[in-house]
């Protein structure tokens, strides 16, 4: 899906330029008369440095000299192309590497849950019919995400936290450790999982040098399906902040009974994830590269109208990772 509409916007970049070199100006100007680029050096190299034989050399289809292309330098379409293509990789694919290289809020806690994660056989365990699904790293919540969470609890500084779907407790782990004095339940349907998180912060409590380190006093966890639990929670604790992460097809169900519940303090924020489930709320079918996933796109588009047209919410979608809504309460 994504290589189609990259693909389209490619075109439609080309469409715009060529239409407006059309209608400004139909004189010819020379290679590179008019650009914003200078000319192309025969010995230019991908770092811009000069030299011929590096291996990091681009190989184009001009036979008079090997440059890097780049967007601004065109006269031949398929080395504009190249260019819009290096420049479409260059903004997309490195932007969130070079987010989590200058990015250092991952604790210890958090650190010991993704280094677990990471060395558990997850295949091994489904064989073996210790966990409820096939699960795999990459459904946990992203490291860059995750301290995203913990600073939005270290601004917020809630007394009380929930998660609606936990998995490893990656994200559980990055919320204990924004707020020393917040508490966090965590819903999760697999028993499995509540034996896995809890040992893991367990021993970064005895592994810990640092007097009163208590993730795991501080983190409870219920079991069973969120639609099942959540009506069980006491009323008499509402939560500062929500962190929804289950089922995409029940977001909206969940926030109707935390409503209902009065389990929403006032002010209370929800962030909701995956809110641009895989570009499918905003995109046609026909770029579907997995059309089973669509009816769960199609609930979070639902869900997001729903919560925008809601008189009791705002919130602010972020293009963060898959998309995270930032919802608050003011009833």
């Amino acid at each position: 899906m994504a290589n189609y509409q990259l693909i389209i916007t490619i075109l439609y970049l080309l469409h715009l330029t060529n239409h407006q070199s059309h209608s400004l100006n139909m004189d010819y100007v020379g290679r590179f008369v008019g650009s914003n680029a200078a000319a192309k050096s025969p010995t230019a190299t991908n770092d811009g440095a000069t030299g011929g034989n590096d291996a990091t050399t681009t190989q184009t289809s001009s036979a008079a000299s090997s440059h890097r292309n780049t967007s601004t330098r065109w006269s031949i379409l398929s080395e504009r192309v190249q260019g819009l293509l290096a420049e479409a990789h260059a903004v997309g694919a490195m932007t969130e590497g070079y987010c989590l290289e200058m990015s250092d809020m991952e604790g210890p806690a958090m650190r010991a849950v993704r280094v677990k994660m990471m060395s558990t056989d997850w295949p091994g365990e489904w064989e073996a019919e210790r966990t409820m699904f096939a699960y795999g790293e990459e459904m946990s919540t992203d490291p860059l995400e995750a301290m995203f969470l913990k600073a939005i609890v270290t601004m917020k500084s809630p007394r009380r936290v929930l998660e609606v779907g936990m998995f490893t407790g990656y994200g559980a782990a990055a919320m204990l450790e924004g707020c020393a004095g917040a508490r966090v339940v965590s819903l999760e349907i697999d028993p499995y999982l509540k034996t896995w998180v809890g040992e893991c912060l367990q021993g970064v409590d005895d592994a810990s040098e640092e007097e009163g380190s208590c993730y795991a006093s501080r983190h409870s966890i219920v079991v069973g399906p969120a639609l099942d639990t959540l009506p069980s929670l006491p009323v008499s604790e509402p939560f500062d902040l929500v962190f929804v992460d289950a089922n995409k097809s029940e977001y909206r169900r969940y926030v109707e009974i935390l409503m209902e519940r009065g389990l929403l303090a006032p002010g209370c924020q929800i962030l909701a994830d995956n809110t641009l489930y895989c570009g499918i709320p905003y995109t046609d079918p026909l770029f579907d590269a997995q059309p089973a996933r669509r009816a769960f796109g199609e609930a979070i588009r639902e869900f997001n109208l729903w919560v925008r047209d809601h008189p009791c919410f705002t919130q602010v979608v972020l293009p963060l990772r898959d998309g995270v809504s930032i919802i608050v309460y003011k009833p």
